[in-house]
């Protein structure tokens, strides 16, 4: 066996840290090939999100204000934010751009979603979206467009491999790319982010393959 679902790797800009109310600014999204482990030619997904100005509505949706110390971290503007599109449309083009990786149109062909600390961060921001405009599964609390079972948060496919290493003093994006040679060249970009944790995801994943080939894991008889 070997895998065949896509591998969606995505990630949001926001405009504060709590990802329970904060604001999404950026998504981005770059496709791996499951049989070769690399990028999909021009595979990229990648918009602005105009975030919602009004304080009082803000607060009628429980979100929080626009910080501008989150955007001083990603590079975003106001005035560029004020021209975005707006974040129900961006998630429908969102939509259209994963069904194209779902390659039967059923859940279990569905493409398998990953990104950096996606678990504790950009999946819940995912899935208030998606309860709100959809595609949502009430009954499992699952987005449909992704596979039902699978995803790979790489910060925890990191975690084994360097939690003994004294070399690295945390498993941020930025102490990789500094520990890996990695420019830092537009970090905190939605698009940057995802074609750099999509080349730290393929270097592990081929690494597990190399390492698989010569791993038994049978009892033998007797």
């Amino acid at each position: 066996m070997i895998n065949r679902n896509y591998i969606i790797i995505y990630d949001f800009e926001t405009s504060s840290i709590n990802p329970y109310k904060t604001q999404p600014i950026q998504l981005a999204a770059i496709v791996i090939d499951p049989r070769s482990l690399e990028f999909i030619p021009n595979s990229e997904f990648n918009s602005l999100i105009q975030p919602i100005w009004e304080r009082e509505k803000q607060l009628e949706l429980e979100l929080d204000d626009i910080e501008q110390k989150a955007l001083d971290v990603n590079g975003k503007t106001i005035e560029e934010l004020k021209t975005a599109p707006l974040l129900k449309t961006v998630w429908e083009n969102f939509t259209k751009y994963c069904k194209n990786y779902n390659i039967s149109g059923k859940k279990w062909d569905a493409p398998i979603l990953s990104g950096y600390n996606i678990i504790g961060f950009d999946n819940i921001i995912l899935k208030r979206i998606a309860r709100q405009y959809g595609p949502w599964d009430s009954e499992r609390e699952h987005c449909t467009l992704f596979h039902p079972v699978h995803d790979l948060d790489v910060m925890k496919i990191v975690f084994p491999w360097f939690e003994s290493n004294y070399e690295l003093n945390s498993l941020s994006m930025d102490s990789l790319r500094d520990y890996f040679g990695m420019s830092k060249e537009n970090a905190h970009d939605a698009l940057q982010d995802v074609k750099d944790t999509g080349n730290i995801l393929i270097r592990f994943l081929k690494l597990h393959r190399n390492i698989a080939k010569n791993v038994s894991w049978k009892t033998k008889a007797g």
